[in-house]
């Protein structure tokens, strides 16, 4: 890669990082001005579109490009029905997840507001990374031999339900981990206890989840009224 390639793909990222910032403060994409994001960049506003074609554009790049790649290593790291045992997998993937929530909070901010924000294209971008991402467990629990008597559609819907229970965790983690000033250490110990039971609940309502899903049997017929 040339020098020149080089530059343009460090202004691309800071683009993404300039829209990120914007939103930890508060701001909704859709409200986010392509002069703010100069602003933030420090470009002036023409050079704006040797990257992108408009503000859409921009934003569904920044999923595809940035927040794709990070839910692809969460896919990957995830063990659920990876390993073919109940044992811990459950535990030390809700630990796994809710780390990288921690280390990346802007990624994971920007997802979890903007899923149904009012940007149609981000929207749609967003809700594909996260259809790809609840195909990738499907395929997962298909590997689990206690989910074998599931059906693939079955098992297409645990792991959407998988999915959406993990993004609710979110922003309350967030707010755990990152709105609070922990200047006092008994402060810093009550934060902790916080989010040690948050853990624990979180790891609970997976459990009652794909517990549950191993009772299930996808012969029994769902009737959505009394007829």
């Amino acid at each position: 890669m040339s020098s020149r390639e080089q530059k343009k793909l460090q202004t691309r990222h800071a683009f993404f990082n300039a829209v990120l910032d914007l939103c930890m403060t508060g701001q909704s994409f859709s409200s986010i001005s392509l002069r703010q994001v100069t602003r933030e960049v420090g470009v002036v506003p023409t050079a704006f579109y040797r990257h992108f074609d408009d503000m859409e554009s921009l934003g569904r790049a920044l999923v595809v490009e940035e927040l794709g790649g990070t839910l692809a290593i969460l896919s990957d790291s995830l063990q659920i029905g990876r390993r073919r045992s109940f044992d811990r997998q459950i535990a030390k993937s809700i630990q796994l997840f809710l780390y990288m929530v921690s280390e990346q909070p802007c990624y994971w901010q920007f997802l979890v507001s903007e899923r149904y924000g009012g940007s149609e294209a981000v929207r749609k971008a967003i809700n594909e990374l996260i259809k790809k991402h609840g195909q990738s467990l499907a395929e997962d629990l298909a590997l689990q031999p206690a989910f074998t008597h599931i059906d693939a559609y079955d098992l297409r819907l645990l792991a959407e339900a998988g999915v959406n229970m993990f993004f609710s965790w979110i922003i309350d983690w967030l707010e755990l981990t990152y709105t609070e000033d922990h200047d006092d250490e008994a402060d810093l110990s009550e934060i902790e206890k916080k989010k040690q039971l948050m853990l624990h609940n979180c790891t609970r309502q997976a459990q009652m989840l794909f517990y549950g899903a191993y009772n299930w049997k996808s012969t029994e017929e769902t009737r959505l009224s009394d007829d």
